[in-house]
């Protein structure tokens, strides 16, 4: 954090990741359902089970849900019913407090925007239940936008769309390949490495100048 200048007169938005973020992700949640359905696969670990091409094409949206849990079936070998799977799969998300309040608070003198790899049921799940949805001045998901980070296009696509200075936008997630990718881009970034980390970046944006 120490080498982003935090000046709020040099910022014209805050760009915010989910997961891992705004949200922590319990995997270990959908592995436990795993084991119950296929012992064998869920020994693989869910590294190489979040590695499938499957996946990637469901959270770029080239394929929808019914294909993603048809492909989930076809990898395991054998069925699992869809709703079941659904319930699964969603049941990986609690809120992290710190960083919600830090985007209603900073909304209040910025745009927030909302950047995430995310797919239609994730997304769907989250915005149902959590009210802090509403508060962002637009999303750039990558199951509508058709691209992943840490691909560059991602980046440069959401500023053309918002017509926004790479320059003047900071940054805010949790993988060190997408902070390194937005600062190839321009922007400027920050890596959420403790759950407060956001909350922390916004105190220091909105922390009166010294007179």
């Amino acid at each position: 954090m120490n080498d982003v200048p935090l000046r709020l007169a040099d910022l014209d938005a805050l760009l915010v990741d989910l997961g891992n973020v705004l949200v922590r992700l319990h995997i270990s949640r959908f592995v436990r359902r795993l084991q119950e359905v296929a012992p064998d696969a869920a020994r693989a670990g869910r590294e190489s089970f979040f590695a499938e091409a499957a996946y990637h094409r469901f959270a770029r949206g080239e394929i929808h849900a019914p294909e993603f849990h048809a492909a989930v079936q076809a990898q395991l070998g054998r069925p699992w019913p869809f709703a079941s799977f659904v319930e699964a799969w969603c049941d990986v998300f609690s809120d992290n407090e710190a960083s919600v309040a830090a985007v209603h608070s900073m909304r209040a003198v910025r745009p927030v925007y909302l950047l995430s790899n995310t797919d239609e049921l994730h997304w769907g799940v989250i915005r149902g239940r959590s009210a802090w949805c509403a508060e962002f001045s637009g999303l750039h998901l990558s199951f509508e936008v058709g691209l992943e980070k840490p691909d560059p296009r991602f980046f440069t696509g959401f500023l053309a769309r918002h017509r926004l200075s790479a320059a003047r936008c900071l940054f805010v997630d949790d993988l060190a390949e997408n902070v390194a990718a937005a600062r190839a881009c321009g922007i400027l970034a920050v890596r959420h490495e403790q759950p407060d980390t956001l909350q922390r970046v916004v105190a220091a944006l909105l922390e009166p100048s010294p007179a």
